[in-house]
């Protein structure tokens, strides 16, 4: 017989492993806002030496956020098991 504690626990666990998902998503759709702001913010003062597309600043946001992100979830890995 299965015990109410051993299926709480893993309620719990998969409760947890949501949650820090759902944080990551979070946190990059976050980083990705962040820096279109800035990328768009540096190429309006920028205007007469950089001159750049709505795309490059596209691909650059994007790049910029998955390093976010990659780094981001690396620390919370590394928090989770040290």
């Amino acid at each position: 017989m299965r015990s109410r504690k051993n299926s709480t626990g893993k309620r719990e666990q998969v409760t947890d492993v949501l949650k820090g998902v759902l944080a990551w998503a979070v946190v990059s759709v976050l980083g990705f806002l962040y820096w279109m702001a800035v990328l768009l913010l540096a190429s309006i003062f920028l205007m007469n030496i950089w001159k750049i597309s709505i795309e490059r600043l596209l691909t650059y946001g994007i790049c910029l956020s998955i390093i976010t992100s990659v780094v981001y979830a690396g620390m919370r890995i590394y928090r989770k098991f040290h």
